[in-house]
Order: structure tokens, then C-alpha cells, then sequence
């Protein structure tokens, strides 16, 4: 197995991009914040509990805000419909590797399988997917020496093949 991962071996419709939704929000928690530490400050009764209340929200909200600006700006699209693309990771118990395997290389979806996510194990599913559902990227990870390392190649999926496996992700269950 090489060492490209679903993380950095990104597929050609997925671009990183700045997210002005988020760039919009952070700038209002920042102004938001500044406005309530600001009149905390002028207010003339300073040992009071809400004037104590309103200035540690405003300190909040202007960090929040700081966070969200410089860390939170930018998302992962799938280009060509636009679509942002969220990032999940399930666990599946160490034998049940094969059978995993096997559905993603068949891209059979149904659903029907009794293999189930839990929150621990010793096999991870990485997946990415745009919201719009027609992009789906999937790489299965196998925990050894402290550490997941990927023993699979990245999955892509795309339009019903993508629709089916998110249906299957969202039941947790392949």
C-alpha cells in the first residue's frame, strides 16, 4: 500500500477555497464581541455582575471570532457542483476488514450487510462528501504501531454510487 492518503491525494474536483459565509459570521462575532466589551467598559456602575457578564461574552465572542477567521475560512468544495464537502470517520472491529474491503470495491450499497460502526476499533473509515451527495471519497485505515495507517487505495464515488454510500454511512452501517 503507498502512503497517499485520503487527505493528501485529493481528487481533482475537490478544492480547498475560501469560505466567505464564514468569513462574514466570524467578522459579526468579532464586532458583536468589541461592541459588548466596549460598553462594558463605559459602563459607569463597573463592579456590576452584568457589566461582568456582558464584557467575558464579548471577550468570547471576539476570540470565537479571532478562531473562526484565521482557522475556520476555508472549506473543501466539490467543484463541479459547488457543494461544500464534510469530513467523517467511522470505527469497525478488526475482522470486519474483508468484508468492508469487499463492499467498497463492488460498490454494492444495499444496506443489507450486518457490519456496524462502533465508536472504537481496530479499522477506521475516513470518508469525505460533498452535501449536494453526488461526491463521495473513502479510505479504510488499519491501527498499528500507535498510530491508523491507510491499507487501502482512496475510493471515489460519484452521482447514485456517491447517494448510496452516504445513505450507508448515515445508517452506520454497510
Amino acid at each position: 500500500m503507498d502512503s497517499n492518503s485520503l487527505f493528501t491525494n485529493i481528487h481533482e474536483h475537490v478544492a480547498r477555497r475560501t469560505d466567505i459565509r464564514s468569513i462574514i459570521f466570524s467578522v459579526i462575532l468579532i464586532l458583536v464581541g468589541g461592541l459588548a466589551f466596549y460598553f462594558s467598559i463605559i459602563e459607569e456602575n463597573e463592579s456590576s455582575s452584568l457589566s461582568m457578564l456582558i464584557m467575558t461574552l464579548g471577550a468570547a465572542c471576539l476570540l470565537v471570532g479571532v478562531f473562526r477567521l484565521f482557522w475556520k475560512s476555508h472549506s473543501w468544495f466539490y467543484t463541479p457542483t459547488d457543494s461544500r464537502i464534510s469530513v467523517k470517520s467511522e470505527f469497525y472491529e478488526a475482522a470486519d476488514f474483508r468484508s468492508l474491503k469487499s463492499v467498497l470495491d463492488s460498490c454494492s450499497f444495499s444496506g443489507e450487510k450486518t457490519v456496524k460502526s462502533g465508536n472504537t476499533g481496530g479499522i477506521r473509515m475516513d470518508y469525505m462528501y460533498s452535501k449536494d451527495r453526488k461526491f463521495a471519497a473513502v479510505q479504510l485505515y488499519q491501527f498499528s504501531s500507535y498510530i491508523y495507517q491507510p491499507v487501502t487505495e482512496v475510493y471515489y464515488y460519484k452521482d447514485m454510487a456517491a447517494d448510496e454510500f452516504i445513505c450507508c454511512a448515515e445508517k452506520r452501517m454497510f
